[in-house]
């Protein structure tokens, strides 16, 4: 497991339901303060996709794989 501080933070709160469409919606991901961008969630039906802001090859992690972290 990683220690020190985390780099990344997201919290998102949403009262409503939804639509996921097939292209998903993307989020950008900012520091702590919002001031330097660090990359694209995008969430999708197969899963979450992270690619980094300079643009270097992203990770996909699919929903079954999320539920048992």
């Amino acid at each position: 497991m990683a220690k020190g501080k985390p780099g990344k933070w997201a919290k998102v709160t949403i009262e409503e339901p939804f639509l996921i469409g097939k292209r998903g919606i993307t989020i950008t991901v900012g520091d702590r303060y919002g001031r330097k961008p660090l990359g694209y969630a995008k969430i999708a039906i197969g899963g979450i996709r992270w690619t980094p802001f300079n643009k270097q090859k992203g990770r996909t992690v699919k929903w079954d794989k999320l539920v048992e972290l």
